[in-house]
């Protein structure tokens, strides 16, 4: 889904139309969270996606 950004008045309203300026396509990326995991005695800050995480505790 596009997001369309436009400006101007509606013609409808008085106005000469309404103009398309701008568009960008959405963008999902994953939900990452921090997380601790340790391993042999050694520590180790880990940023994973929340699916991932669950299924780790």
């Amino acid at each position: 889904m596009n997001s369309v950004i436009r400006r101007g008045k509606a013609r409808a309203a008085g106005g000469v139309g309404r103009k398309v300026t701008g568009v960008s396509k959405r963008v999902q990326k994953p939900n990452l969270q921090p997380l601790t995991v340790t391993r042999a005695g050694i520590s180790l800050r880990l940023r994973v996606c929340s699916k991932c995480r669950k299924s780790l505790t």
